[in-house]
């Protein structure tokens, strides 16, 4: 269990009109394709109760590292997600459950926040990439072209898929 998000229920269980603020910290280290996170995620959001246990809202955070798909551009950044979850006595299919009147919320932010991350990470919409041939970053300048393409060996099949 991550001790900075240990959240005591004791009141709200059973009760919907109950509810108590929730914030806290834990490292985290996750990566996905060119998306990089290694840092403290910061939890905030809120407890309420319920006829059966106790819902979760909650928003998570963290610093990131991407690298642009297209360019190659790498940015630091943040990542975020909105989020709930709910937890009774009786584990749900991810195991979350109520343990001696507390709640682990280390474990969903985690997950949530492992779920935002960008597949495929973009530095722009418009992110044009770099020329195939030569490398150059077409975002900052044209390629000025490379010549005929008699000289490569793939020559011979330019005409293959021109039918």
């Amino acid at each position: 269990m991550s001790a900075d998000l240990i959240v005591d229920v004791e009141g709200l269980v059973g009760h919907p009109e109950a509810s108590r603020p929730v914030s806290g910290k834990k490292d985290v280290s996750l990566r996905l394709g060119d998306v990089t996170v290694a840092g403290v995620m910061e939890v905030e959001g809120v407890v309420k109760g319920t006829v059966d246990g106790v819902i979760a809202h909650f928003e998570a955070s963290a610093p990131a590292h991407f690298v642009c798909v297209r360019c190659l551009t790498e940015w630091d950044g943040e990542v975020s997600t909105t989020a709930s979850q709910h937890y009774s006595r009786v584990p749900d299919e991810d195991g979350y459950v109520i343990e001696d009147r507390r709640i682990d919320l280390g474990g969903p932010a985690t997950d949530e926040l492992s779920l935002s991350l960008p597949a495929a990470p973009l530095c722009r919409e418009d992110c044009k990439g770099l020329c195939p041939i030569c490398g150059t970053d077409l975002n900052e300048a044209p390629c000025d072209g490379h010549g005929e393409d008699s000289d490569s060996p793939f020559a011979v099949f330019k005409d293959l898929f021109d039918s």
